[in-house]
């Protein structure tokens, strides 16, 4: 008689993942026969997990390994002779796979950094896709690309993912003929330093003063030092490179709220330091987020977020905006007529900010001083753009969707061109 047997899966070590038990879930793993960790979603899987638990260096090498070993993904959406296919270019360097939790409480895998995401931009009815990774800095192997129409670029941080960036460069200048959407040569001046050198002497535009420094567990006093031979005074931010959404981004107004800041072991790794201006809305108490994303060279308006914290991040549009009729009408001002709403300056420095930029896609935060001028705080292709507020917000879902299909028209006119073959 011969005993059933099971096939070792992941299927238990996903269970206690989900759950939050994430050292049974790391047993569970180690304990698999080899023949069950292989793939992306198993790589995934070890990778996420063993950052959560402090194994960061093995777990980010086991993913970057598995996508230098598989740089091709599988294609997705209509077949290729019913649609054309995007191949959509990443790079795998210093992004990760991390544990984020779901709306249900559950825990699960995700991708994280030096991308903007094509989940709400593309419509996957009408292209197709397949991906390639770059793996830490790898050089592009040109008898693997898959045979498509356009290339489309979404590495676009350029501090977690530069090495990818320069890589893909490289191969670009071999192929010059290939048909790209943001360019690595261009995604790579969208650094908060580079746009800082690049944009400050645009008329109708400031940049604040930005500067990239290296910390190697400075003393306070150090750091300061260190400031103040960059150029900066009380009152500036730091933030530390690669990190998005306001994370480890503080504003320094004091010795004490920077000694706090660098704590006790010291300031150690690349840090952003910003010059802090403050300005508020309408002489208010209010501070203004407005953000455009700029595709194909046409602006399209989807946000202009009012804030109590001069950190303005959409968290608090539910607690803040939702309850206050003003502030709900001065957003629909600005989507309405974003170039009215912001004056013929502002808008010329913002025209002549985006053609020097040269990208495809890329987004724009900022706000409108005193003189009519738009002070950046940020410009890059890492904008997540989602319909999520709109469900909260409905009077936005006209402006989202009609950055949505903006996109996916870019990418299919693009696309309209022959097919580029795979290389032999």
């Amino acid at each position: 008689m011969t005993l059933a047997t099971t096939k070792p899966d992941l299927s238990a070590v996903k269970a206690k993942l989900a759950k939050g038990a994430f050292k049974e879930a790391w047993a569970l793993l180690e304990a698999l026969p080899a023949s069950a960790r292989v793939g992306q979603t198993a790589a995934m899987t070890e990778a996420a997990l063993g950052r959560r638990l402090g194994h960061g260096v093995q777990a980010q090498q086991v993913l970057r390994n598995h996508f230098a070993a598989h740089p091709v993904g599988r294609r997705t959406g209509p077949p290729p002779d019913k649609r054309p296919t995007a191949l959509v270019m990443r790079g795998f360097d210093q992004s990760y796979a991390t544990l984020g939790k779901s709306k249900d409480g559950s825990y699960k895998v995700k991708l994280r950094g030096g991308h903007f995401t094509l989940k709400y931009l593309l419509d996957a009815t009408t292209i197709g896709k397949q991906r390639y990774t770059i793996a830490g800095g790898s050089e592009v192997d040109a008898t693997a690309l898959p045979a498509h129409h356009v290339m489309l670029n979404t590495i676009s941080d350029v501090d977690l993912e530069r090495r990818s960036l320069e890589a893909l460069d490289r191969y670009l200048q071999a192929h010059p003929q290939t048909n790209v959407i943001n360019h690595p040569e261009k995604v790579l001046r969208t650094s908060r330093d580079g746009n800082f050198d690049r944009l400050q002497g645009i008329e109708g535009v400031v940049f604040p003063r930005t500067r990239k420094l290296r910390f190697f567990g400075e003393t306070p006093a150090k750091v300061m030092a260190q400031l103040e031979a960059a150029g900066f005074a009380f009152p500036f931010i730091l933030r530390q490179t690669g990190t998005q959404t306001g994370r480890s981004t503080a504003l320094i107004d004091s010795a004490e709220a920077l000694a706090s800041y660098v704590g006790p072991s010291g300031l150690m790794g690349p840090y952003y330091a910003i010059a802090y201006r403050d300005i508020r809305w309408n002489g208010t108490d209010f501070y203004r987020k407005l953000r455009l994303f700029c595709i194909d060279g046409a602006f399209f308006p989807v946000v202009c977020h009012l804030d109590k914290v001069w950190n303005v991040h959409g968290g608090n549009r539910r607690t803040i905006m939702a309850v206050d009729p003003t502030l709900t009408d001065e957003e629909k001002r600005f989507l309405q007529d974003w170039r009215s709403y912001c004056g013929p300056r502002a808008v010329a420095g913002l025209e002549q900010a985006a053609e020097d930029t040269g990208l495809e896609f890329f987004g724009i935060d900022f706000t409108i001083d005193d003189d009519g001028r738009a002070f950046i705080y940020e410009l890059n292709a890492s904008m997540r753009h989602s319909f999520d507020h709109a469900r909260n917000f409905p009077y936005k879902l006209p402006y989202d969707q009609a950055t949505s299909a903006a996109f996916t028209k870019m990418v299919l006119r693009r696309a309209a061109s022959a097919l580029i073959p795979q290389e032999r």
